[in-house]
């Protein structure tokens, strides 16, 4: 999974030159909470719907009608805008955009190519695309390994899969505090003995859930 996979290439942008008032209008047409800041094919910053909200007066929302008719705020985007734009390359994996996030406490990346925008990749595409990964479907049963130990836990579940003609739908590996944590979803008809293959087989099992039920044994 990478980014280009799930960024928005439909970027709205604004001038640094422009008014508050436009990008308000702007944001608003677009239902959407932030604008990149581009001076020709150069990316100049970034500005968020937060952003134009501190620029005015408390008791005014600068998105409500009456706000914007209110406002005598005469500031441009340039002078509210963030210019230490954090950005990524759509071929970069899409776990190393949800790192830069996360390392430098923001919502979106600004994707590159080149030096040229291409897209804008948010924290919600980064929870879609997980979701997406773990996602349950009919019948499939998801199961959680400890590989702290360094158990070969792909290879007992690529030999059950193909012996029970069942489907392995994703694996996934990950750390968390001090162990190594694998998630693999499996589906088809005789999922339940795979469940019986893997108590037999002593692997380090977490939880077993099984999605029409919402439980985990």
């Amino acid at each position: 999974m990478i980014v280009g996979m799930y960024m928005k290439r439909d970027v709205e942008v604004i001038s640094p030159t422009a008014s508050l008032v436009e990008g308000i209008k702007k944001m608003s047409t677009r239902r959407i909470r932030r604008l990149v800041v581009m001076q020709g094919s150069s990316i100049r910053g970034i500005v968020t719907q937060r952003d134009i909200v501190e620029a005015f007066p408390p008791h005014i929302n600068p998105f409500s009608v009456l706000g914007v008719e209110q406002t005598t705020v005469s500031a441009t985007i340039e002078s509210i805008m963030k210019p230490a734009v954090v950005t990524i390359k759509e071929h970069e994996p899409i776990e190393y955009a949800a790192e830069l996030m996360t390392r430098h406490r923001i919502g979106c990346l600004v994707v590159t190519q080149d030096g040229l925008l291409v897209g804008i990749i948010t924290e919600s595409d980064i929870f879609r695309a997980f979701t997406g990964l773990l996602a349950e479907r009919d019948g499939a049963v998801r199961i959680t390994f400890d590989l702290t130990e360094r158990e070969k836990v792909l290879t007992f579940l690529e030999d059950a899969v193909q012996a029970l003609d069942l489907e392995l739908l994703s694996f996934l590996t990950f750390h968390e505090s001090n162990r190594r944590l694998a998630v693999a979803r499996v589906q088809g008809e005789k999922v339940d003995k795979l469940i019986d293959k893997l108590w037999e087989s002593g692997h380090s099992v977490v939880n077993v859930l099984r999605p029409e039920a919402h439980s985990e044994s």
